[in-house]
């Protein structure tokens, strides 16, 4: 038995900010592609520099 392709979900283009006291990259705004997740939120980023949620995502 074969498995179905997996339909790839389109990016959505997102801009992403950190605001975590201190974070090297506090208040810096960075755009990305971010796909869409199943489950609620339907947007998730994990900033890189300090590993906090980041939880101001707004569509470019």
């Amino acid at each position: 038995m074969s498995t179905p392709p997996i339909e790839e979900a389109t990016p959505t283009m997102m801009q992403a900010t950190c605001h975590t006291p201190g974070c090297p990259v506090e208040d810096v705004t960075y755009t990305v592609a971010m796909y869409p997740c199943s489950v609620p939120p339907t947007w998730r980023a994990v900033c890189a520099q300090c590993g906090q949620a980041v939880t101001d995502i707004v569509p470019v």
